[in-house]
Parts: C-alpha cells; structure tokens; sequence
C-alpha cells in the first residue's frame, strides 16, 4: 500500500469533486479498538513501526493525556458521540450480545453526526459501529450518517465472538444485508472509507466516522507479518503487524485527501476506545507503557489514549499538548469547528476545545474528569471501580467511599505511591466530587445486578434476529 507522501499535505492540491472550496473544514475521526498508549513510534514504540500516524504526529499536536472515559468499547464511543458521560443514557458496559442487559445508545441521544448532518454535512460512518443493533436499537443511518459501511457489533463479521473473524469478513452497506468481502478487515474498512469520500456531494463539507476494529482481538496471523517482525513470537509478530496494518490504512486515507484535494482543509482526530487488552487474549500485546493497567481498569493504561490532531494552519505542527482532555470533548470541538450548533437543550459534560488546547489557548483552571466501571475488570491488580483526574491528581474510590486512593501524575505516572494521607484536604474535595457526580450520573444504577450469559443462536437464526432486508 502506498505510504504516507512525506511532503506537508497544506501543498496537495488536485481538481477532483471535493476540491470545491468550503468554508467549513472537512472532518476526520480514525478510531482505532484496543490500541495501547504505547504502540505508536510517535508515543514511544521502538519495535512497532508506524511512519503515516508518526508524519501526522509531526504535522500536527500530540495529546499525552487524552481520556476515553471508559475502559471498554461502547461506554467511549458514547461519550464521543454526544458529549455527554455514558452513564447518563445507561451505557455502563460495552455491547454484548453474550451477556444482558444490553447497552446500546438510546435514540434519544443527540448525535454528533445528526447535529453536523443537519448543518449541511455530508456524514459516513465506515467500520466498527457498536452502538447497538437491530432489532433493539436503530441502525446507524438513524443516527444521523447519510453513509454506513461496516459491522453494527464489537467485532468484525459478527457481533457474537463464535462468529468474528477478520479475514473475509461480512460487511453491511447502508441496511442490506451481510456480506462476504474477501481480504483482511482493516484493508477493507479503509478501502471503504475512500470510497465514502468519494461519494461526498461537490462542494459540500464532509464528516467522516473511520473506525478500525484493529487490533482488537480477533486477529488473524498473515504471511507478510512474519518478514517484517521475524525475530518476534508470532503473537506479537501477528499484533505488531495489525498495528502496521492500520497505519498503513491510515497512509491510504491520507493520500486519498491529497488526490481529492481535500487534505488543506481537513480536521483528523486519531485516537482509541480504551486500553489494550494486554496479554488476555491470544494474539494481544498491546503496551501502555509507562503507564499501568490494561483494558477494563481505571488505571491509567485502561483510559489513556495516544491523540492525534492535525487540522492545516489552524493547529500547531509537531507540538504536544499535555492539557487534560477527553472523548466528550470531541462532541463541541467538532461542532464548533464546523459552526454547527446542537438542540439548545442538549446538555453536555464536554466543554474544552480541542484546537484551543493545541494552541495552548485552554482555560486556566483545572476541570475534573470522571470515570466508573463496576465490573469485573481483566488482570491480576484491578482498580478500585471509580475515579475523578483533576489537574495532576487522580483518586479512586469505591462505590462505599470507604476505600480511596490518590496519587500524583506529575511525579507518578505509574500510579504506584498512595498519597491521599499525605494530601488530606486534596483527597477530601476531590471525594466530594466524585460523591456529587456519581448521584448525578449513576442515579438508578443497581450494582447488585450481575449479567446474564446467553447462548449464541444459529447462524440461520441470526440472520432471521438481525437482517432484515
């Protein structure tokens, strides 16, 4: 696959459809599924080669501290979408079919894509949705994407993982039904975001939603993975090369804005949903380093994510922001870059804007972010299930208050040294805010309840629940 052009994308320029000016940016969102804060060559990955997001890196700003608010896949994906906590609409967990209650995003839910397809956006959604699916939530295309090409569930192929797979996967377009596309599912996902863009009206601004399954697990050993990473175990050859995989993608996006003529005026934010599942799965070898913590825990390595924002002339190149930010402030960032408004109604947790941060133009007071996960986490030194990240502080919690720990991110990224006896006052006004938040979002929510497991149906009886067409 053609890699990223080493030239700044402000010189491309071609006489295509979307070359046709607009006032407004275009607007980009790569998101990637389990990826660690640590494998990208731009975060500090030696082993793992990813030039196309490190040129992006260097043509844009790096956030160091960018949050998903969730450690699991749904949860983040909400916040991202509406700006607003997940627990406000019930998310408290990611989407499975295996286990109920489900936890799709309510139609009630403002979207960022309604909001920018009613200012005159064309909007598309390529790749991983999970969200919810039919027959208990609405399909994409109701959500505001003029667009879809992807799968509804968690996983490529199948929202059940005893069908997932991500070679030859199925793909649904629009509300047909599934189909078998021969390849790797990340070649195909940016294959399909290409084609989106190119089905863009002339003159018109587009939003697109590029949301990468990789390197979520399952993933698929490959020929050429083993030249590249052969002296690495075939775990990691097959997970370093799903990473290289997707940066090549993300080369191919890249140079498709070029020959559109669109790249002078696109915003591309690339991040990820959570943290890597690290060694529990077979093929997972993603690293958070130095950050602790994994997938499904509040530690830092479960809900820090690399950030990625490259918008020409308006956000600084090769500079990085390490101002406290997170997926709800992606919902006013792109619509303000967009001159769209939400429902004067429409009430959000988000309020920073990300190319104010960039330009160091962010408030100067500090802004709590809060986080919650009640479920059993993965790995060997869970979290305590809450959290509130203030400035350079961060306390946990239980749901009793009677456990609580703080530590100081300036001088522990590793979150190893308890100091909330040596912080008294600290630990005190950040615990009541967790407590007032925590009445405020969580309200209703029964920690008793544990999920039900169920059985995957046929895959005739599949088709009948969730395909319609």
């Amino acid at each position: 696959m053609p890699a990223l052009s080493r030239r700044s994308f402000l010189g491309a320029g071609c006489s295509a459809a979307l070359a046709a000016p607009s006032s407004r940016p275009n607007l980009i969102i790569i998101y990637c599924d389990d990826l660690g804060y640590a494998d990208l060559g731009c975060f500090g990955n030696r082993v793992i080669q990813t030039p196309n997001l490190d040129r992006l890196a260097s043509q844009g700003t790096r956030f160091t501290n960018l949050y998903s608010v969730s450690p699991v896949c749904t949860p983040s994906r909400a916040a991202l979408m509406t700006g607003c906590y997940p627990q406000r609409f019930g998310i408290h967990h990611a989407d499975l079919p295996e286990s109920l209650p489900r936890y799709p995003l309510p139609e009630t839910a403002v979207s960022l894509p309604r909001v920018l397809q009613e200012a005159g956006y064309y909007t598309a959604h390529v790749g991983k949705w999970h969200l919810g699916e039919p027959p208990e939530a609405p399909e994409p295309r109701k959500r505001g994407y003029d667009y879809f090409y992807g799968c509804f569930g968690g996983r490529p192929s199948s929202p059940w993982i005893k069908y997932a797979r991500s070679m030859n996967p199925e793909m649904i377009e629009n509300e047909s039904r599934p189909r078998v596309v021969e390849g790797h599912v990340t070649d195909i996902q940016t294959e399909g975001a290409i084609q989106a863009l190119k089905k863009a009206p002339q003159g018109k601004p587009f939003f697109l939603n590029l949301w990468y399954n990789a390197p979520h697990e399952p993933l698929a050993p490959l020929a050429h993975q083993a030249e590249k990473y052969k002296y690495w175990s075939l775990e990691e050859q097959t997970y370093f090369q799903t990473v290289t995989d997707m940066d090549q993608g993300v080369g191919r996006l890249l140079r498709a804005l070029e020959e559109l003529g669109a790249a002078s005026n696109t915003m591309i934010l690339f991040s990820s949903d959570n943290g890597p599942e690290a060694h529990s799965a077979k093929y997972s070898r993603g690293s958070a380093w130095p950050l602790k913590g994994m997938k499904t825990q509040l530690w830092e390595g479960g809900i820090r994510e690399p950030g990625i924002l490259y918008w020409p002339g308006r956000v600084p190149r090769g500079q990085t922001c390490a101002t406290p930010a997170s997926m709800l402030d992606v919902f006013p960032t792109f619509l303000k870059a967009a001159a769209a408004r939400p429902p004067a109604s429409w009430k959000t947790d988000g309020g920073l804007d990300l190319v104010a941060a960039a330009n160091g133009k962010a408030p100067a007071e500090d802004r709590s972010i809060f986080f919650e996960f009640h479920f059993p986490q993965r790995g060997v030194e869970p979290s305590l299930p809450m959290a509130v990240r203030k400035g350079k502080w961060k306390l946990f919690s239980d749901h009793e208050y009677s456990r609580v720990q703080l530590y100081d991110l300036s001088t522990d990224t590793g979150e190893s040294r308890d100091v909330s006896q040596l912080n008294q006052e600290v630990t005190r006004r950040l615990l009541a805010e967790l407590k007032a938040w925590w009445r405020d979002a969580g309200a209703g929510v029964d920690l008793r309840r544990k999920p039900t497991r169920v059985e995957p149906p046929s895959p005739e009886d599949l088709e009948k629940r969730y395909y319609r067409n």
